[in-house]
């Protein structure tokens, strides 16, 4: 599939000749990709929408890891091979080939931990007619990961995003944050195809009430009327065959692989006019640093330096001010608990006394009524954990919202136009709703007080045994409902504080960097200033001559082929 990588060769050129590393590497790499013809597609959505299980049943083999908790912490691009086989990406720098079975060590928050091991992305290698023609399909960790910008990595994955696949649920149905995902997603690309996954766990007039709202949200989000959404199962894909929608999501798949040379194209007009924008940056700030006068520019970087301790005095202050929030925060959910236990508890505990007393009375019938007490008691937190999911963001974001209101006063303050470093900055600092960190709440078993104590059941008649089991399995439930439904709340009181460091981290990095960047630029001009008066006139000549050709490289009446002389 040809692509058009001329454009880009000039930048890459101008970056080079600027020595701006950073932008070079992520040119070249955006170059490389459309040079072979392929293009991004994300699977993007709320984590537990069986994202790795679509992705897996689209391309016909389970190469990603799946599991009742969130799984996929990495960014793992599916793309064709003659075989099946695995790559993974450090940041680093260096790749390293691995078994398909270690995957899930490099992508899954349980063996990569806050990426721990340094990873950039995953290439899984498959054989799929889908991915033949370029396509690549890419499995992201759940929301309030990629587009929060929670990593490194994430942050500068997200612009390479070309389409998107988004999926969606109807139990629970589309969240505040999923609309707010899917609005970030459109600003960036056009293409975007729907997919409600797991329909068959809903009855029809479940899912049809579940779409029309879907299609509502997002009409009124996006001001615009999106495609269809596609209902399918792959739990159903995988046992039966085609199913429901899907045959007409492949189809929708196999029309945007089809256009790929214009998404190619797409891809590399998005690419050209982000890496200029930064580029030209990185060459006004070199210029101006030449320009200047020694002593101003020292000047200047102490002010920055200022800048940034006024800043960081002013989140200091805001920890202060936000510690009063998490603290009504924490007791909001405190009080949802509350609220669960009195209702739920009573109506689960009948549920478990019924099922005890239809299960045959067997020497094994006290371990029975225990496994049947974790089964409902997790069904139940886990339930209500995820419909408190929501509602904990809509209070987070309520909350930090004053901070975000005064950080974005502190950057209208230090806002200047004319000063290439502080023009860098962010016009305003919008945190996504969704919490800026994943969950790290799991169901415990207390498998400690889980075992009954058979030996005093010894010589009991019937209905006394029963009625013994029946007390300690209902003791066991309580127990497990309590203790677990405590450690959600808990771990949201956690999402909330971790996600308001988050919050005030980019905000120090975003000061930070400008610094950085000053500094560098400063200490490059009294190097050329060193070698004399004729060495800092050639080096702006040069300067100039590429900003002219950074500019020249997005105007259609520039051709490329001069560009390249």
């Amino acid at each position: 599939m040809p692509a058009r990588p001329d454009r880009l060769t000039v930048v890459l050129d101008i970056a080079r000749q600027s020595e701006a590393e950073q932008i070079a590497r992520a040119v070249e790499a955006l170059r490389a990709r459309l040079s072979e013809g392929r293009f991004f597609v994300a699977c993007v959505g709320q984590f537990k929408r069986g994202k790795s299980s679509l992705l897996n049943a689209l391309v016909g083999k389970a190469v990603l890891p799946v599991g009742v908790i969130p799984v996929t912490a990495i960014v793992t691009v599916l793309r064709y091979g003659d075989d099946v086989r695995a790559c993974v990406h450090f940041a680093s720098g260096e790749p390293k080939e691995i078994s398909l079975p270690s995957v899930s060590e490099y992508v899954s928050e349980k063996e990569n931990p806050e990426n721990i091991k340094g990873v950039s992305a995953v290439e899984v290698f498959v054989p799929s007619d889908l991915l033949r023609d370029g396509m690549c399909l890419v499995d992201t960790p759940g929301l309030g990961s990629v587009f929060s910008g929670n990593t490194d990595v994430t942050r500068e994955f997200i612009p390479q995003i070309d389409a998107a696949l988004v999926v969606i649920g109807a139990d629970p149905p589309l969240s505040g944050a999923e609309l707010e995902l899917v609005e970030q997603t459109s600003k960036q690309i056009d293409r975007l195809v729907f997919v409600m996954n797991k329909a068959d766990r809903l009855t029809d007039e479940e899912r049809e009430q579940g779409r029309a709202f879907a299609e509502e949200m997002l009409r009124r989000r996006l001001a615009r009327t999106v495609g269809p959404i596609f209902e399918v199962s792959t739990r159903e894909r995988v046992t039966q065959g085609p199913t429901r929608d899907w045959t007409k999501l492949e189809t929708a798949l196999r029309e945007l692989a089809r256009a790929g040379v214009e998404v190619i194209e797409q891809a590399e007009d998005r690419g050209v006019v982000r890496f200029a924008s930064a580029l030209q940056r990185h060459l006004d700030e070199q210029r101006d640093a030449l320009v200047r006068p020694q002593e101003e520019s020292a000047q200047r970087i102490e002010r920055l330096r200022r800048s940034v301790a006024d800043a960081e005095r002013t989140l200091s202050e805001l920890t202060y001010l936000f510690t009063s929030v998490q603290d009504n925060l924490a007791r909001s959910f405190e009080s949802e608990r509350e609220r669960f236990i009195e209702h739920a508890l009573p109506e689960v505990t009948a549920q478990l006394r019924q099922r005890i007393a239809t299960e045959p009375d067997t020497k094994d019938l006290g371990h029975r009524a225990m496994e049947t007490a974790q089964v409902l008691a997790k069904d139940a937190v886990e339930t209500w954990r995820a419909s408190m999911i929501p509602v904990a963001e809509k209070l987070y974001a309520q909350a930090v919202r004053r901070f975000v209101d005064i950080a974005n006063d502190f950057l209208r303050r230090v806002a200047d136009p004319n000063d290439a470093a502080l023009a860098a900055l962010p016009e305003s600092f919008e945190p996504n709703l969704g919490f800026r960190t994943k969950a790290h709440f799991f169901f415990t078993d207390l498998l400690t007080i889980a075992s009954p104590n058979l030996a005093t059941l010894l010589g009991f008649t019937r209905d006394r045994r029963i009625a013994a089991i029946t007390k300690q399995a209902t003791k066991y439930l309580d127990r497990l409902m309590t203790t677990n439904s405590s450690r959600a709340a808990n771990d949201f009181s956690e999402q909330v504080l971790e996600s308001r460091r988050r919050v005030q981290a980019e905000l120090r990095d975003h000061l930070r960097a400008v610094v950085s960047s000053a500094e560098k630029a400063v200490s490059r001009a009294r190097e050329h200033r060193a070698l004399g008066e004729d060495v800092v006139r050639s080096e702006l000549v040069k300067l100039d001559r590429l900003s002219a050709l950074m500019a020249s490289v997005g105007s259609p009446t520039s051709p490329v082929s001069e560009l390249l002389r």
